[in-house]
């Protein structure tokens, strides 16, 4: 079994998240083949995800969860790959990036309890973005276990904290601030008993950040995530943001307004700093 960790969080500790770009020891994937969600029985998808694994494999390794009904199907078609590992997984669907750990880590081998871990994971909660009334399907109690399995199939520490929250909501430079959007965090869907102050209290205490900057809305007719930031603007490196822009006029005001509000935010906004 793993360190779990539930009397302290990940910045008392030195942990903190780090940025997308920064070096990766594998990605992890979810195999899809809900025929709800995904059209003709999740076959396009399974191709478009097969395709996305064999590409990202060829500058680190991937391993690639499949349901037991799956497994070997997937298996014999990954197994010409040497850099990616098949394992078996139960799951309600295939969004790791939203169900799985967010990993934090930290520079210093040790701290006061002893434990030399450098890389550790929050396990929070997920609803299937919005939970019986919205969300996009009514079962996600496996998806609710993909964190802690990965974790311990890693044999990571978990620190487990009682907050819905999906890994596309957020986003950071690795320097000490965080993006994210009012849309999604503060949505009575997701965290009704939690105030944004509270919720801003938690981002700093287990993803290590000094600043946490709020956009009103995410991408226009996001209802599946509720405005998930990574639809919309992400940091390509500490203090420079990249942000999606219309795709069609009818969401060019939405767009539109939504970067002159970056600008107004983030410009001025002095970017924490290690």
């Amino acid at each position: 079994m793993v360190k779990v960790i539930t009397g302290e969080n990940p910045s008392a500790l030195g942990y903190h998240m780090p940025a997308e770009w920064e070096p990766h020891v594998q990605c992890w994937m979810g195999w899809p083949e809900r025929p709800d969600n995904w059209r003709e029985k999740a076959g396009p998808a399974q191709a478009t995800f097969a395709r996305v694994a064999i590409a990202v494999s060829k500058f680190e390794p991937i391993t690639l969860c499949a349901s037991t009904a799956q497994f070997t199907k997937v298996y014999e078609e990954m197994q010409h790959h040497p850099n990616i590992r098949v394992v078996e997984m139960s799951m309600n669907d295939s969004w790791f990036r939203d169900t799985g750990p967010t990993f934090v880590r930290r520079d210093r081998t040790s701290d006061s309890s002893g434990d030399e871990q450098l890389v550790a994971g929050i396990d929070w909660q997920f609803n299937s973005w919005g939970g019986l009334a919205d969300g996009c399907y009514d079962d996600w109690s496996l998806d609710n276990l993909v964190a802690k399995k990965i974790l311990e199939l890693e044999r990571h520490t978990r620190f487990p904290h009682h907050m819905i929250l999906e890994g596309g909501s957020i986003h950071v430079d690795g320097e000490g601030t965080c993006l994210t959007t009012e849309e999604c965090l503060l949505n009575p869907n997701r965290n009704p008993d939690m105030s944004k102050d509270e919720i801003e209290k938690q981002l700093k205490l287990y993803l290590g950040v000094e600043k946490v900057i709020w956009l009103p809305r995410g991408l226009y007719g996001d209802d599946d995530t509720n405005g998930h930031i990574d639809n919309i603007c992400c940091f390509v490196k500490p203090g420079r943001c990249s942000c999606r822009g219309p795709m069609t006029n009818r969401i060019l005001s939405t767009s539109a307004r939504l970067r002159l509000y970056l600008f107004s935010r983030i410009l001025p906004t002095p970017r924490a700093g290690r």
